[in-house]
């Protein structure tokens, strides 16, 4: 954390002295300033001093280093709460209302570009016209000492992120480690057991996110470090820094992709090919109740990059199937959140809370009464399948450690071959009882390559096999090789095709110590085709 903070610094200095080199009529090396900055960190520093030498950015001003004691305007600095890509955030004291604020403070190098500035304007407008007690109240922006700043309520509890982490993993969390780690008692009331605690504590959230679309406005970045407890246990929804209403046009030309990635929605992953609507939220606050219920993010990878690749081209475990002790009530309110087609999502977010209220009162959600029974769910799932999406299932149940099913379809242009293993499995690489795809490896396989014991492909490999190459004890197929073989080109102990060649051959051009066909038939060939494959010899007869 103290390397990204002095990297941090460092950005910025760097960014302030180069404009103050252009600004005295120096002409600044581009490459020195680049060398005292790690390599990843240098496209990032090298495109924002470019954009300065074309004109496009100014100096940010800011002179006077941030520190305790320190006031911007009539607010004065404390000590650091935290900070992000965009901002840090201070705990300051409003010395006029005597109160402690939350002053989030635009990081100087990023006020070069104005449409940051815009956006922590338009955070402030956004909350103003959203007045509801579980949505972080703004009391006030402005600038001072080159510092674009937000003065925003400071909820003194921790973030939803924090209290996630600190639930047992060793074990299922219960309603009472939820209530000891957010200091709420009454979410341990009533009998409930963790799922109904987790539905009661951010029902409010989503109750938040209702009255915000109804005004129009879209949160971008709903994810549990945004969502705060404050010392009574009310969840609160914090960071409209990204918030965006229905008719504003998009700041950034560059194509930036707004919003944190593991929990985008798959049309902000995309970026500008597909529309971003209030549809995005259901999907982020779908994918936070699964980390709150699974103990872990539904998408994984080592860089952005990864995540935005996985979020686009994969579809996530269920629930149940990370953690068999969810109901499928719970899981299928995460999994209609999640759909990776908005239309399939929740219409809105009063949809997704009637379902949350549901889930925190032990009530069936409609998500589940939508979902059927096991045969209506299995025709959900053979519809996706066949579908042409991408497309991903693995079914809850499990024996031996291997689910029961596991399904992939389409692959994403450029995406890896991908690998299932189930007792009935299909997908790029298969292994299981009953497999199919490019190369299954199985007792019963399909595809185009196959091996197993009753197997089927164009390279075909098993006890019985069929296929265009085709080898086994038994095997059919354009060239076969085995004990008893039929095709094209047949070679085996016993040979049957228009070529054959074995110790028994049967057929056009043959070849054997006892053959039937090639001009003669002999005794000892006809009584073993007769006893090992009759329907044969009589077809040839």
């Amino acid at each position: 954390m103290d390397d990204i903070r002095r990297l941090d610094d460092l950005l910025d200095d760097l960014v302030a002295r180069y404009s103050d080199e252009l600004a005295g009529g120096r002409n600044p090396r581009l490459a020195e300033y680049l060398e005292q900055v790690p390599a990843d960190a240098r496209p990032g520093l090298e495109r924002c001093l470019k954009m300065i030498d074309a004109g496009m950015a100014s100096s940010p001003g800011a002179q006077h280093p941030l520190a305790p004691g320190v006031r911007l305007d009539h607010y004065e600095l404390v000590r650091e709460l935290g900070r992000g890509g965009m901002a840090l955030v201070w705990l300051a004291t409003d010395t006029e209302l005597k109160r402690p604020v939350a002053l989030k403070v635009l990081r100087p190098g990023l006020a070069l570009e104005k449409r940051h500035a815009e956006r922590f304007e338009r955070e402030a407008e956004a909350v103003a016209r959203l007045s509801h007690t579980n949505v972080v109240r703004i009391y006030g922006v402005g600038s001072a000492r080159g510092y674009h700043y937000l003065a925003m309520e400071f909820i003194a509890g921790p973030s939803l992120q924090t209290v996630l982490d600190a639930l047992p993993t060793d074990r299922d969390p219960t309603a009472e480690d939820l209530a000891r780690a957010t200091g709420s008692p009454e979410l341990a009331s009533a009998g409930r057991d963790y799922e109904q605690a987790v539905a009661a504590l951010l029902a409010p959230v989503v109750e938040a996110l209702a009255a915000a679309h109804e005004r129009g406005l879209v949160h971008r970045d709903i994810k549990p470090s945004n969502i705060l407890i404050d010392a009574g246990g009310r969840a609160v929804l914090a960071d409209f820094g990204l918030a965006k209403g229905a008719e504003d046009p998009a700041l950034s030309l560059t194509g930036e992709t707004l919003g944190t990635p593991h929990y985008m929605a798959p049309e902000q992953a995309y970026r500008t090919s597909h529309p971003v609507d209030h549809r995005a939220d259901v999907y982020s606050f779908g994918v936070t109740l699964y980390e709150a219920l699974s103990g872990r993010r539904p998408f994984r990878g080592e860089t952005f990059l990864e995540v935005i690749e996985a979020i686009k081209t994969e579809l996530p475990r269920s629930v149940r199937s990370v953690r068999p002790t969810r109901t499928r009530n719970a899981t299928a309110l995460v999994r209609r959140a999640m759909q990776r087609d908005p239309a399939m999502r929740y219409a809105d977010a009063g949809a997704l809370l009637d379902d949350l209220r549901a889930l925190a009162n032990d009530r069936t959600t409609r998500a589940l009464q939508d979902e059927g029974g096991p045969l209506r769910r299995l025709w959900t799932q053979v519809r996706f399948m066949t579908s042409g999406q991408i497309y991903e299932y693995k079914s809850e149940r499990t024996f031996l450690g291997l689910p029961l099913v596991h399904v992939v379809g389409r692959r994403a242009p450029g995406q890896k071959r991908r690998v299932v293993k189930g007792w009935i499995a299909y997908g790029d690489v298969a292994y299981g009882f009953l497999c199919g795809g490019t190369v299954c490896y199985g007792v019963i396989a399909t595809g185009a390559i196959s091996v197993g014991l009753l197997t089927w492909g164009a390279l075909s490999f098993g006890v019985l096999a069929a296929g265009g190459l085709a080898a086994g004890v038994y095997s059919t197929g354009g060239i076969s090789a085995g004990y008893l073989t039929f095709g094209g080109l047949a070679f085996g102990y016993a040979a049957i095709g228009g070529y054959a060649r074995g110790y028994y051959a049967m057929g056009g051009n043959v070849k054997g110590t006892y053959q039937v066909g090639g001009g003669r038939t002999d005794q000892e060939a006809v009584d073993f085709f007769s006893e090992n494959a009759p329907y044969v010899l009589q077809w040839w007869s």
